[in-house]
C-alpha cells in the first residue's frame, strides 16, 4: 500500500453509477501487451447505510437477519468506488467483456445497519491467464479504525479467442447434488430489480434484447446477487466471523429455476448452485469459520 495515490470521496459526492456505466462503454484499452494496474487507492469515509436500499436488498436476496448487514451488501455500497478505479485513465483494459470469475468475502465481525463505514478500494495481482489477463479488486471496510469486513473480486479480461471451446466436449451427464437441496425460481425481472438496488445497470442484466446485443442468449442475473442469495440460504449456519469464497462458473439466464445444494457443519461447508436440469454448475464455493 506504500507509494500509492489516495483519492478520498465524501459519501454525498459519490458519482452516479449510471453515468459511470456510460463512461465504461466508451473506455478503450491502452496497453494490453505489458499492462500495469494503477496504484490508486479510493476511499470513502463515514458512509451511512441507506435504510431503503438495505430493505430492498434484503428482500431481493431473502436475507433474514435484520440487525446485521448481509455479507455482500458492503460490496454493493462500494460499487461507485470500484467503477471509479477501473475508469482511471491508467487502467489498461477496456471494460466491455470484463468477467467476474471469483469472489471472496471475510466477515470479521457482524456489522449493524446503524454503524458508519470507512471504505478502501484498490487493485492488485495482475496475472496472465490462458484467456487473457486477470486482476483483483479489493475492498476493505473499517469502523473506528477496526477492519470489520473485506472482499476480493477476481476479474478476467478476455483477449485470447483461440482457446478451445467447451462446445466440442462430449454430451454432459447430469451432476449429482450432495447435501441439503432447495429449488429457487428466478423471475425475468430479477436483473432489473437488482440493478435498481445495486446501481449496476449493465445491459446484459436488464432485458433479453439488450443482452442479445452483447452476445448472450437472454439476460443474466448479476453474479453478486447469486452469492447474496446463497449467503442468505447459509445464514443460519454461519458463525460471527467467517470467510466465504465462490467461483462463478456459468451465467444464469433469466427467467429460470435453479437448485442450491449445501453441505455444512459448525465450522465449514461447501455449496453449489446448479441449473434446473443439473447439466450446469452456475456457482460453487465454500465457507469456513475464522
Amino acid at each position: 500500500m506504500l507509494d500509492k495515490q489516495t483519492i478520498s470521496i465524501k459519501p454525498r459526492e459519490l458519482p452516479n453509477t449510471i453515468g459511470l456505466l456510460g463512461r465504461a462503454g466508451l473506455k478503450r484499452a491502452t496497453n494490453t501487451e505489458s499492462p500495469t494496474l494503477p496504484e490508486t487507492v479510493m476511499k470513502c469515509q463515514g458512509m451511512a447505510v441507506p435504510k431503503q436500499k438495505l430493505k430492498q436488498f434484503n428482500a431481493l436476496s431473502e436475507w433474514p437477519i435484520a440487525d446485521q448487514l448481509p455479507p455482500t451488501f458492503i460490496h454493493l455500497l462500494a460499487f461507485p468506488l470500484h467503477m471509479s478505479l477501473v475508469l482511471e485513465e491508467s487502467f489498461p483494459f477496456a471494460l466491455l467483456g470484463l468477467v467476474h470469475i471469483e469472489n471472496m468475502v471475510q466477515q470479521l465481525r457482524p456489522v449493524r445497519p446503524d454503524e458508519r463505514l470507512d471504505l478502501t478500494c484498490f487493485l492488485s495481482d495482475l496475472l496472465s491467464h490462458r484467456r487473457g489477463w486477470q486482476f483483483k479488486l479489493n475492498t476493505e471496510a473499517y469502523i473506528c479504525d477496526e477492519l470489520v469486513w473485506r472482499s476480493t473480486s477476481t476479474n478476467l479480461v478476455r483477449q485470447n479467442s483461440t482457446v478451445t471451446s467447451d462446445k466440442s466436449s462430449p454430451i454432459r451427464k447430469p451432476f449429482t447434488p450432495k447435501g441439503m437441496t432447495e429449488s429457487w425460481s428466478l423471475p425475468t425481472s430479477l436483473g432489473r430489480s437488482y440493478a435498481k438496488v445495486s446501481g449496476d445497470f449493465n445491459p446484459i442484466h436488464l432485458y433479453a434484447l439488450t443482452a442479445k446485443l452483447l452476445g448472450f442468449q437472454r439476460h443474466i442475473v448479476h453474479g453478486m446477487w447469486s452469492k447474496a442469495r446463497v449467503m442468505s440460504a447459509l445464514s443460519q449456519s454461519l458463525p460471527a466471523a467467517y470467510e466465504a469464497k465462490v467461483k462463478f462458473k456459468s451465467p444464469v439466464l433469466l427467467p429460470t429455476d435453479v437448485l442450491f445444494a449445501n453441505q455444512s457443519d459448525e465450522t465449514d461447508g461447501r455449496f453449489t448452485l446448479y441449473s434446473d436440469t443439473l447439466l450446469q454448475q452456475h456457482l460453487s464455493g465454500n465457507w469456513k469459520a475464522l
